[in-house]
């Protein structure tokens, strides 16, 4: 059989398909599909082999029945299954994240139903563990997708699996799930960030007001970038940054020059 499949492919990636496709085999593209099977073959072959030559060397057939000490087929489906779990909440975590204000709950995304891995009410108390999720940290299934809904599909949505550059993808992964572990802001925080949203929208609604007609590049939609920059800047005076140097698009740059650079409202 020929591949196209580099041997120098990503492992992460390979891993990710590899859990796809022990799921569903059509989840994965012919290729990938064509070269798991031939794998999996493989493997098979390897395992029969060892455990008949066990049992040439022990006299009997009873140690080719023990199999020795890998995992069954079934373990290795459930295993897979976390993987692909965890791969699916990070993929379309985002489609299921509640995010209108004005919704009476969250949208449902059956693709992150139980079922839809094969899993059931049954095995939300068995422990699991891998290495792509957590550093491999042991915990029930019911917390591990208690801890992937609050990552991914609670009031914030984060869609970064597009990004191909691994180094890039992974820095932003680490920080995003370990926020959920991080402590409650204090009163006094939640007070600043409160002001900077509100100096912001106070601004644009008196451009609107003042400058009927006039194009402005509101910020509005956007008043979190505010927070983003005021919070940037407190971080950078504790880590010892002297000077910050900023370029930005049109869009809210009134807004950037007013409320966080402090220039004269007369001036602008």
């Amino acid at each position: 059989m020929s591949s196209n499949i580099s041997a120098r492919m990503n492992s992460e990636l390979l891993d990710e398909k590899f859990a796809q496709w022990k799921v569903d085999p059509r989840s994965v593209e012919p290729t990938w599909s064509a070269f798991f099977e031939g794998f999996e073959l493989g493997r098979a072959q390897l395992r029969q082999e060892k455990q008949v030559a066990g049992a040439s060397a022990t006299g009997g057939a009873g140690a080719a029945l023990g199999g020795g000490g890998g995992m069954s087929s079934e373990e290795l489906s459930f295993r897979a299954r976390i993987v692909s779990l965890v791969y699916a909440f990070r993929t379309i975590g985002h489609t299921a994240a509640w995010m209108d204000p004005l919704a009476a709950a969250a949208p449902v995304q059956e693709r992150l139903e139980l079922a839809a891995f094969g899993f059931s009410q049954a095995d939300l108390g068995t422990v699991v563990e891998t290495q792509f999720f957590e550093g491999a940290k042991a915990m029930p299934l019911g917390e591990m997708i208690d801890r992937l809904q609050r990552i991914y599909s609670a009031r914030i949505g984060i869609e970064y699996m597009h990004i191909h550059k691994d180094e890039v993808r992974n820095w932003i992964r680490q920080r995003i799930e370990k926020r959920i572990d991080l402590p409650e802001p204090d009163v006094a925080r939640k007070k600043r960030v409160l002001r900077w949203l509100t100096e912001a929208e106070t601004f644009e609604r008196f451009l609107h007001q003042k400058y009927v007609g006039q194009k402005r590049f509101s910020l509005e939609g956007g008043e979190s970038l505010m927070v983003a920059l005021n919070s940037i800047a407190e971080a950078s005076g504790e880590n010892g940054v002297e000077e910050i140097v900023m370029g930005m698009a049109h869009r809210g740059r009134l807004n950037v020059l007013a409320n966080f650079l402090k220039k004269s409202a007369k001036v602008l």
